[in-house]
């Protein structure tokens, strides 16, 4: 895996440290580390905490320029 560089940027530019950020999203300091370094992913559930608590789209923290777009196309029926 990749360092998270936009993780750090966005935490850095809210002025938050690892402790900081770490206790806003619920988490250890430690587990922040590794997230950041890329040792492993954050669950779904604390990486929205981290848009949220960063105010920064979650597209923006963890997905990088070359990763593939998705379609998803809309199944529901129409009345």
């Amino acid at each position: 895996m990749q360092k998270l560089e936009k993780l750090i940027d966005a935490r850095l530019a809210r002025g938050f440290t690892q402790e900081d950020l770490a206790k806003k999203v619920k988490i250890s300091r430690a587990m922040l580390s590794n997230i950041e370094r890329g040792y492993t992913l954050p669950s779904l559930k604390v990486a929205f905490r981290f848009a949220i608590v960063l105010k920064y789209p979650i597209e923006y923290l963890f997905f990088n320029k070359n990763a593939q777009k998705m379609n998803v196309k809309n199944n529901s029926k129409t009345a």
